[in-house]
């Protein structure tokens, strides 16, 4: 009885699935068949970046520790909690676009319009 269960369960997790599904890890590349070039292109710009990315994670802190103190106030001030907003905006904004900018030098169109496909894994935040 429990094998015919067990047999039951697999058939219900795994019916209907196609065995050439594609499975994608968070800021995978592997789809885009980036050639030795661009692999190498693509590490340096990862090297580059990771330190903008470290120091935008520590100004991200900064910020919200920043709103909730504001937070914890007797009053909230609406005007400075945008600022500390508008800030942060700013800077991922700025990082982020540098990040995709480099990137679109090296792909080409064809793995341009895949990389999309993941776009959002992309975002600086």
């Amino acid at each position: 009885m429990k094998l015919l269960l067990i047999f039951l369960l697999g058939i219900a997790l795994y019916g209907g699935h196609d065995t050439k599904k594609e499975y994608h890890m968070n800021k995978d590349l592997t789809h885009l068949d980036l050639g030795k070039e661009q692999k190498e292109a693509f590490k340096e710009m990862l090297k580059k970046f990771q330190h903008e990315i470290e120091e935008f994670r520590e100004f991200k802190e900064k910020i919200n520790a920043k709103k909730q103190a504001l937070f914890l106030e007797d009053t909230l001030d609406t005007e400075l909690l945008g600022k500390l907003n508008m800030e942060l905006y700013q800077k991922a904004n700025k990082t982020e676009n540098k990040m995709l900018a480099k990137m679109h030098e090296f792909l080409t169109k064809e793995q341009r319009s895949l990389f999309i496909r993941y776009f959002e894994e992309w975002e600086v935040q």
